[in-house]
């Protein structure tokens, strides 16, 4: 029988290739941790404007999802608790996710508004204007120069 090497077996009796890649593996995890909290901070500042814009755009979803809190305190109340601490801690998250729930609806409307305009015919306010043609002044003919080779 021939000594030949299998390609799919990396196990080449080092116990420094495990070692090396875990601690990839945790260097990496670490980095991912420290970019989602430097995220999640700038989210903090940002969640009050984030908040406001929701508000604006669309004032009916964020007063449904305290409606929504609501509710669930009447059904359980230990769910409704925990909900309110889930969205007390997850606020930057809530708030972006009101805003941009927000602003799904309004392209919606936009949306369903425009197709309803084109279905229906929508007419435009137009002016009417004077019949008699645009009278523009002759343009002189230029004289070419032709160079002579």
């Amino acid at each position: 029988m021939t000594n030949q090497r299998n390609p799919f077996n990396n196990n080449q009796g080092s116990p420094f290739n495990t070692i090396i890649g875990i601690v990839v593996m945790v260097l990496g995890l670490v980095f991912l941790l420290f970019l989602a909290r430097f995220i999640f901070r700038i989210l903090w500042y940002i969640s009050p404007l984030l908040l406001i814009g929701a508000l604006i755009v669309d004032f009916k979803g964020v007063v449904n999802f305290g409606k929504w809190i609501i509710a669930l305190y009447k059904r359980d109340t230990i769910l409704g608790v925990v909900s309110t601490v889930l969205t007390l801690f997850g606020f930057p998250l809530v708030a972006g996710f009101l805003l941009g729930k927000g602003l799904f609806k309004k392209r919606a409307r936009e949306i369903r508004q425009e197709e309803k305009r084109r279905r229906e015919g929508e007419f435009v306010d137009f002016e009417e204007l004077d019949s008699k043609p645009l009278e523009l002044p002759e343009l002189e003919k230029r004289k070419e120069n032709r160079r002579e080779s």
